[in-house]
């Protein structure tokens, strides 16, 4: 018993309601440490965990602790750390800071409105988005447009009638409309004739010509991809490789011999990881846009020219030059702005604009026009990005990373249209269907996914191949081939046709030895390119 100043007696407490007291507090403090630690985000990795238990002063694992038990563990005690740095619990079991502050935001909304903050996007990104805008909705009204007619003559060859009703209510000439069934009626018969006979195309495949590509592996391949509004018969059958050591090559892929038509040395400082090739819309042009993406945290642009007053082999130039050569490159622009390796890059569908993927969880949008500005900066993965794709008609973009995550970007409005989940491991490659209601992506667990873009679910699950997936492709959407199957590559050294009506096996692609890195599909007949780990260039017809 003590005695102050004021004649005041101050009784200590007793041990044990001491005690009592501390537990109580610490009882408060674990119940507010589990409402804090529902919001916080801990590392998944063990040794993540491992070392972040380590520096607060915690045991790495207590006796018949999983890892997911371990990772509670440490959410708790973040939990705990944050709780005592805002102050002390109060006998109802929320800290005194805590109650300062929501007692000072109460106060303040009566006075304040609440303001949302947006990110107002530059001039050139606005004139983008409606440039966008209205090329895919052009491209949209012409599709669903085919899809209508087509369904119509489905719907009439299976029933077996011939009703008067044209597929469009709008039109009025009924003299016209069995014309139009039986046109379309014709179509869809052609389509399935041409669709049998290229699966016994497809299943009797076989390797045609191979050709020795790079000193070291070839890592990606592109073709040329034709305009659906241009037939198949002035279809070229370009393909652009790029290998580890930075050169890019340019191939005519018309004939078995895979001659070469030009090639740019040193057109990166460190390994190529990704090429595309603009699409060709103008039926007489002979110049060409190629991207190139690597490792050395830049992409470029490269304009592809006829050379017709190059030597055969100059002298003076470190180019290497061949008997066909008729090419050259010209940088057009660097695309760069990235802040870790770039891992894909794609042209989109009006070749205007290209888009780059990186270790820097972003991606992002560039204008070809204007000398490769960047228009958007992307971000919203939490992992690295990889995979990236743009929609047949342009309205939409996907990109995948390295934490199984699909993102569905809606370009003409830079929202997040939708996110699919479903891959096991990283996911590596994406493409959209030519048939715009589809999305097919692929990685490192071995399986393609089909996703419906419009019930947003998972429509198919194919066990593709036993290791991981290197690239995946659709036939063209022009002349014969109308997107009717897919091909995909992989580390266990085969490439394989999918058909695009059932996902069923049509034909495997062996001939590598070892990885295959890369694979596409010529405009022209049914010609199939890959390329690989041992530096050869494939060609199966």
């Amino acid at each position: 018993m003590e005695t102050t100043p004021t004649n005041l007696q101050v009784l200590d407490l007793p041990t044990s309601t001491l005690a009592e007291r501390t537990a109580h507090a610490e009882l408060l403090l674990e119940l507010e440490a589990k409402k804090v630690a529902a919001t916080l985000d801990v590392p998944t990795l063990s040794h993540q965990v491992r070392d972040n238990l380590r520096s607060i002063g915690e045991p790495v694992r207590l006796f018949g602790e999983n890892n997911a038990n371990v990772r509670d563990r440490l959410r708790l005690c973040l939990a705990k750390i944050e709780i005592r740095k805002r102050g002390a619990v109060s006998g109802d079991g929320v800290a005194e800071s805590e109650k300062d502050e929501k007692e000072a935001k109460l106060t303040k909304e009566d006075d304040e409105a609440v303001e949302t903050k947006y990110t107002y996007a530059t001039e050139e990104l606005v004139k983008a988005r409606e440039f966008i805008a209205a090329y895919s909705l052009g491209n949209a009204q012409n599709r669903l447009g085919m899809e209508r007619k087509r369904r119509w003559g489905a719907n009439k060859r299976s029933l077996k009638r011939r009703v008067l009703v044209d597929y469009n209510d709008n039109s009025g000439h009924d003299e016209d409309h069995g014309f139009i069934e039986e046109e379309v009626v014709k179509e869809l018969d052609d389509m399935d004739s041409n669709f049998l006979e290229r699966q016994k195309t497809l299943r009797n495949m076989a390797l045609e010509g191979s050709q020795y590509g790079d000193p070291r592996p070839l890592s990606a391949i592109s073709t040329l991809r034709k305009n659906s509004s241009l037939s198949s018969d002035t279809a070229r059958s370009i393909i652009v490789t790029g290998g580890w050591s930075g050169s890019i090559k340019l191939w005519d892929g018309s004939s078995p011999a895979l001659d070469l038509l030009s090639t740019k040395n040193m057109a990166h400082e460190d390994r190529i990881v990704g090429v595309d090739i603009q699409p060709d819309f103008i039926q007489d042009s002979t110049d060409y846009i190629v991207a190139s993406a690597s490792i050395d945290l830049m992409g470029k642009l490269w304009k592809v020219s006829k050379d017709e007053d190059t030597p055969m082999q100059d002298p003076d130039s470190g180019e290497e030059k061949c008997q066909d050569n008729r090419f050259v490159f010209e940088e057009a622009a660097v695309l760069k702005g990235h802040q870790a390796r770039l891992c894909n890059v794609a042209f989109h569908p009006s070749g205007r604009y290209v888009g780059t993927t990186s270790f820097d969880h972003t991606w992002r949008l560039w204008d070809i026009e204007s000398g490769g500005k960047e228009l958007l900066l992307q971000d919203g993965h939490w992992k690295e990005v990889y995979g990236i794709a743009f929609h047949t008609d342009g309205s939409l973009c996907s990109t995948t990373d390295f934490g199984s995550v699909v993102q569905l970007w809606d370009l003409r409005t830079g929202k997040s249209a939708c996110h699919f989940l479903g891959h096991a491991k990283r996911v590596l490659c994406t493409q959209f269907s030519p048939n715009g209601f589809q999305l097919c992506t692929a990685g490192d667990d071995g399986t393609i996914k089909i996703w419906d873009l419009r019930s947003r679910k998972q429509y198919a699950s194919i066990p593709a191949h036993s290791k991981l997936i290197t690239q995946i492709n659709f036939a063209h959407n022009c002349g014969h081939q109308n997107g009717e199957y897919l091909t995909s590559s992989s580390f266990d050294g085969t490439g394989k046709v999918w058909s695009t009506r059932d996902w069923k096996l049509i034909s495997t692609l062996r001939g590598h030895e070892g990885k295959v890195m890369g694979i596409d599909v010529l405009p022209s007949d049914d010609g199939i390119v890959t390329c690989g780990y041992d530096k050869t260039l494939k060609i199966w017809s």
